[in-house]
């Protein structure tokens, strides 16, 4: 090697050194002096899976409630999150007169920075967001904000006077140094070029001291969101209404009866919804009565799952047609020509469904004309719901009017206009509080799945009122009004489906919901039962709901629950993981060793312990069993028991994903009781 190959060597060398010097000094000073600036109002949580609401409010200390008013864009029907979208997470400002920093020292881990300063571990998991790094892992010469206690002995304790204001933090799993540095190191400087200068900062975890853990320092200030991710759904996506299968039958007027019988006049007292239909009666008497074209999905539909968009697309229309002679120009145009029809002199109003058929805004299947009392029993008002002519969608867009009837005539008194078709299902005096209802359906279809909303309205002297909770919404749905609920006002309106046409959804079993309008108030959810399975997922599924109702129901109703899981070999396996039915049985046996002891039977616990097979199951029993023998509380043993699962998976992941259609699953969802 010539000399000034070894000058250039040299150069380089020293180079790096000073570099590397300029680095770790630098960080040194900016986060191993100096306390971090206290938290700002809040950060940001990119959405993992198996991410839900309530292990989010288990994790950060905040309310349900407190995270979805921030994520307001991120509620959906069934609390369904998208992996890869960004949550808000507000986190109260600290109080420099309500704790202290303490910086970490060697050997330290959660547990016992917990155990010395007098705080609880979850406490300082949320009083430390940013520091929740991969494995429980925290680093020597860290910060941590405890929010109570006494400071250790000997403990590094930062004074409060020293805080400072700074942007807001991003938490993200890798490590990054609190300042901005102008270049990046690129080299590896290795231990024989120089002794280690003793203002470099050695970061190794506390908790496994392995080589793989020494922090990489990027020089960055908080890393930039990519503008792209892949959205796979959580929990539930929000999707439009769509079809409904229910139909409007043609009688006399004022008529219910199911669709099996059009010429009964007695309204159905206890038919299920699959069998009964609330006919709506039309003007024109030769009209044959409706029958259901389709059925729900089953399911093993093979459609590909949605996509990310929240909001199905209604197919194109497949052909268009101009207006006939004499018929609107445009679906927006019938409501002033159906008024100028009802209104011309010489005209019978019971004509005007023979009108509209011609123009194709009624057909057999879509659409009614009907008379209805709606002003006061005697009025003769008359309901339209159309269907668009121009279009022969599936679920055509559709239009709802109601014409009261004036002296002299008719007015305009109510346009609904649908996203999709629209079906009447009856008008008149639903809820007997002596004042009239329109219920109708709004159906629009996606890709793979249509979905009916409900909407109730109630004519109150002077407006229509929405007389409805929410907006009812279900796929396939099929809905019938009858008097199904004891001490109910009126009759009740019933709707059974949910049954979502992709395979992307997993398994699925439909179901009926029952609203009522108790004492003549709006219609509400009175009841959701599920139809019978015999898929074992769904009756675990049926075993975690009435778990999660232990504070009000106790443990029985669980225990008896799982109890059958167990027990029932008719229960099949109805998923795609491995060795479905031996692992959802250990884990209702798991839930089991919890509940015995939660219900004060804790001798009955360790001898289901030992009937559980799958080796993470018994480890995460074992967790919970040891918990609670050195804490005696089941809340702190399930805390226990769930940092276990947060470092093995495979205690809980076997749930975590089956199609959008079905709840999400995580860690902390193992043992729900902290």
């Amino acid at each position: 090697m010539t000399s000034r190959s070894l000058h250039r060597l040299w150069l380089a060398i020293g180079l790096g050194l000073l570099l590397g010097l300029a680095l770790t000094s630098t960080i040194a000073s900016a986060q191993g002096s100096q306390p971090p600036a206290p938290p700002a109002p809040g950060y940001y949580y990119i959405v993992r899976p198996g991410d839900s609401w309530l292990g989010l409010s288990w994790r950060t200390g905040l309310s349900v409630a407190d995270l979805k008013a921030a994520n307001p864009t991120a509620v959906r029907p069934r609390d369904w999150l998208w992996t890869g979208e960004r949550l808000y997470i507000p986190i109260p400002a600290i109080q420099p007169d309500k704790g202290y920093w303490y910086q970490v020292r060697p050997g330290d881990n959660w547990y016992s920075v917990a155990a010395s300063t007098g705080v609880s571990t979850l406490e300082l998991w949320r009083a430390n967001p940013m520091r929740l790094y991969a494995n429980r892992w925290i680093y020597a010469g860290d910060w941590l904000w405890v929010p109570t206690g006494v400071a250790p002995a000997g403990a590094s304790v930062a004074p409060t006077a020293t805080l400072t204001a700074t942007a807001p933090l991003t938490p993200t799993q890798a490590l990054t140094p609190a300042v901005a540095l102008p270049l990046t190191v690129t080299h590896t400087l290795t231990p024989t070029l120089a002794p280690t200068s003793t203002a470099t900062r050695t970061l190794t975890p506390t908790l496994a001291p392995t080589p793989t853990a020494t922090r990489t320092l990027t020089p960055t200030l908080a890393p930039t969101p990519t503008a792209t991710r892949t959205l796979t759904p959580t929990a539930m996506p929000t999707l439009a209404p769509s079809p409904t299968r229910t139909q409007v039958a043609t009688a006399s007027p004022t008529a219910t009866q199911p669709t099996a019988t059009p010429a009964a006049t007695a309204s159905p007292t206890a038919a299920p919804p699959t069998a009964t239909r609330t006919a709506i009666p039309t003007a024109s008497p030769t009209a044959p009565p409706p029958t259901a074209t389709q059925p729900p999905p089953t399911q093993t539909a093979t459609q590909p799952a949605p996509t990310a968009t929240a909001t199905p697309v209604r197919p194109s229309p497949t052909a268009t047609r101009p207006a006939a002679a004499g018929c609107p120009a445009g679906l927006g145009a019938y409501a002033d020509e159906i008024a100028a029809y009802l209104n011309k002199p010489g005209n019978d109003p019971d004509g005007l469904a023979a009108w509209l058929t011609g123009c194709g805004a009624l057909t057999e299947k879509q659409g009614a004309v009907v008379q209805a009392a709606i002003q006061s029993p005697v009025a003769k008002d008359r309901i339209v719901a159309l269907r668009d002519p121009a279009t022969d969608e599936i679920a055509p867009r559709g239009l709802l009017l109601v014409y009261h009837q004036v002296a002299g005539g008719y007015r305009l008194a109510r346009k609904a206009e649908g996203a999709g078709q629209i079906a009447l299902l009856r008008a008149g005096d639903i809820n007997a509080d002596g004042k009239a209802e329109i219920a109708w359906t709004d159906t629009t279809c996606g890709a793979h799945t249509c979905f009916s909303t409900l909407r109730v309205e109630q004519w109150d002297g002077q407006a229509y009122r929405s007389w409805v909770v929410g907006e009812p919404t279900m796929a396939y749905a099929e809905y019938a009004i009858v008097n199904s609920v004891p001490g109910g006002s009126g009759d009740e309106i019933t709707a059974h489906g949910g049954m979502v046409a992709s395979a992307g959804a997993g398994p699925q079993r439909a179901w009926t919901e029952t609203y009522v309008s108790v004492e003549g108030q709006p219609y509400q959810l009175y009841s959701l039962v599920y139809d019978q399975s015999s898929c074992l997922y769904h009756h675990i599924l049926d075993a975690n709901r009435a778990f999660g109702e232990w504070q009000k129901k106790g443990f029985a109703a669980a225990i008896q629950a799982y109890q059958t899981t167990i027990d029932d070999q008719k229960l099949q396996a109805c998923g795609s993981i491995t060795d479905e039915s031996v692992v959802l049985r250990d884990f209702a046996r798991f839930r089991l060793v919890v509940a015995y002891i939660a219900a004060g039977k804790s001798s009955q616990s360790p001898p289901i312990r030992d009937q559980i097979s799958y080796a993470p199951l018994v480890a995460a029993a074992n967790a919970f069993l040891d918990g609670y023998r050195s804490s005696g509380s089941i809340i702190q043993a399930c805390r226990d028991t769930n940092f276990y699962a947060t470092t093995h998976p495979d205690a809980w992941q076997f749930l975590a994903d089956w199609g959008y259609a079905n709840p999400t699953f995580s860690a902390q969802d193992l043992c729900p009781l902290g």
